[in-house]
């Protein structure tokens, strides 16, 4: 059928008060078959289209739709200025194409429609995007059922999301301080530091510091600093020498504190080694084994785009393998952001999820970092670098574990670790470590999307076919992973760069880190993220503790199954 041979027909199937149900829908175009005064047919850009002016849609309603959507969104009346919560279900029935699958192309299709600065904020401006889409854009979708019903009406103005992009200056706290120490940790910062880097009162910085100082937290060391306070490290001024032993074949790398936390969480028989540096990079090594492998787990500084945070990050990883040059498999781990399927539930990459880098089928990447985006003759351009291992030892161990558990019902490995994990931070708690670790109730993970500014709308989880899949912990999900400030800010770009380069998760800053394992010649490492948003996972938030020890239990899975 050519395109000159169908129209795109909307017609209504039902209205009340509340709901109204529309049908989409691609037809034969037989001018002889069609009341010309019982229809509206577009022109110009819209040719093609037609709407229907009576009746309702009659049709086979017996077929079952091949994929759905649904989502949120709040609508305000500007003559009475009430807000009304308005729920919006796109259901899609496609051709029977090998080529082509059809959650993919819905949920492609859903994504075109949420652009952000091109979502359609009023009622017939949503319908004539899904009419032009159709119309322009999917020929192998055949049919869409739109359902917009409304929920609940309010005075309230609904809250909305700070953009990433507004700077919002801080009052000095003690859980500020606190985030600041624990970042740069295992380096101490002064308090002129802190006031310099955040631009507080020096008086009001070093009152909070002395607070957080009496419970404990954070402890001054020599030249004035100061650092987070760990159970049963070793201040040294060189690394003793390890017996053979104890060498280490597996380096384990955390760039936040609450990664490093839940790795060592993990490590049995484990010592901490702290070399504090007044001048120059400090550096924490906590050395044991994770099953048969002796392991060494550090944690970088605070990462950014400044060239001493990028020159420090890639020194630490050279130190690392410099120190242990027995390393063979390189894990870095932490947290992320999740690149969501909104159709599938095997594809959605939900919050608690972890994600273990691979280059898919394309060979081409585990990890793509954008160094710069640009917009040429209306396309977006990415320039990036790419990083693959020689050996793919790690993600071949990924995808056993993966493999296992699909055919099979017992308990993933990875959630036993998990357990162990909060086990072990429980007993040598520190304040209320223990308590962060827990898995945030899933009524917290709300997948918000930014359609423009600050208006967001709410989507829904797709849900599992299988009952099994119900409360479930962790899942894995093994695919590209990528980065870069530049590509992850913006929304826009974010959606653009993760569906070019087919990403499942997204971080900010480990170029450097990526970088210096490629000059250092370490041949098998992978990327471990636990999913903590939907941004790029930067953002201080409830699942941050608890994604971390995800990761690091999917580390550990992976190393039972990983050959020595």
């Amino acid at each position: 059928m050519t395109n000159q041979e169908e129209r795109v027909v909307l017609v209504t199937k039902s209205k009340s008060a509340a709901c109204t149900v529309l049908v989409v829908e691609r037809q034969a175009d037989n001018n002889n078959d069609r009341c010309k005064n019982d229809e509206y047919t577009a022109g110009g850009q819209y040719s093609g289209i037609v709407v229907s002016k009576v009746g309702k849609y009659v049709g086979d309603d017996d077929t079952p739709f091949d994929a759905s959507v649904q989502f949120t969104v709040s609508l305000i009346n500007s003559q009475t200025g009430m807000h009304t919560k308005e729920r919006r279900t796109i259901k899609f029935w496609c051709r029977q194409d090998r080529t082509a699958d059809a959650s993919t192309v819905a949920s492609e299709f859903f994504q075109d429609v949420i652009l952000p600065d091109k979502f359609p904020l009023d009622y017939v401006g949503f319908v004539k995007r899904l009419l032009t889409l159709m119309q322009k854009g999917y020929k192998v979708v055949t049919k869409l059922e739109i359902e917009l019903k409304q929920l609940e009406e309010t005075a309230a103005i609904p809250i909305r999301a700070v953009s990433t992009d507004e700077s919002i200056r801080e009052d000095v706290t003690q859980t500020k301080l606190r985030e600041l120490i624990e970042s740069s940790y295992p380096n101490p910062l002064t308090v002129d530091d802190i006031s310099k880097k955040k631009g507080w009162n020096h008086s009001d910085v070093q009152d909070n510091m002395d607070e957080l100082q009496k419970t404990g937290i954070v402890k001054r060391v020599d030249g004035g600093g100061y650092t987070r306070v760990v159970l049963h490290d070793k201040i040294v001024e060189q690394m003793p020498i390890i017996q053979n032993n104890r060498q280490p074949t597996v380096a384990i790398i955390t760039a936040e504190y609450c990664e490093k936390v839940a790795v060592d969480a993990l490590i049995d028989n484990k010592e901490t080694f702290v070399r504090y540096n007044t001048v120059g990079e400090s550096n924490v090594y906590t050395l044991g084994k994770m099953g048969k492998h002796s392991v060494v787990c550090t944690k970088l500084p605070a990462l950014g785009l400044s060239r001493e945070a990028t020159t420090a990050a890639g020194n630490a990883i050279t130190r690392l393998l410099g120190t242990f040059q027995r390393v063979e498999h390189v894990f870095v781990c932490g947290v992320a952001g999740g690149v969501p399927h909104y159709t599938d539930y095997d594809k959605h990459v939900k919050l608690g999820d972890v994600v273990v880098s691979h280059c898919g089928n394309d060979l081409k990447a585990v990890y793509t970092y954008c160094e710069n985006v640009t917009n040429e003759r209306g396309n977006t351009v990415f320039f990036c670098r790419q990083y693959c291992p020689q050996r793919l030892d790690i993600q071949i161990a990924a995808m056993k574990l993966q493999t296992e558990v699909k055919s099979a019902e017992h308990v993933p490995l990875w959630d036993t670790y998990l357990n162990e994990g909060l086990e072990g931070i429980g007993q040598h708690k520190q304040d209320d470590d223990a308590a962060k670790f827990n898995r945030p109730s899933a009524e917290s993970d709300k997948l918000r999307m930014c359609v423009g500014g600050t208006d967001l709308i709410e989507i829904t989880h797709p849900i599992s076919k299988k009952q099994l899949d119900v409360n479930r912990g962790p899942r894995i999900h093994v695919g590209p992973v990528g980065g870069g400030l530049s590509a992850t800010s913006n929304d826009f770009i974010r959606q653009k760069f993760t569906a070019e380069y087919k990403l499942l998760a997204v971080d900010s800053e480990f170029d450097s880190v990526m970088g210096s394992l490629m000059g250092n010649y370490c041949h098998s490492y992978a990327v471990i993220r636990g999913i903590s948003d939907y941004k790029d996972g930067s953002v201080k938030n409830e699942w941050q503790p608890y994604a971390s020890l995800a990761a690091a239990s999917v580390v550990k899975a992976i190393l039972s199954v990983l050959n020595d």
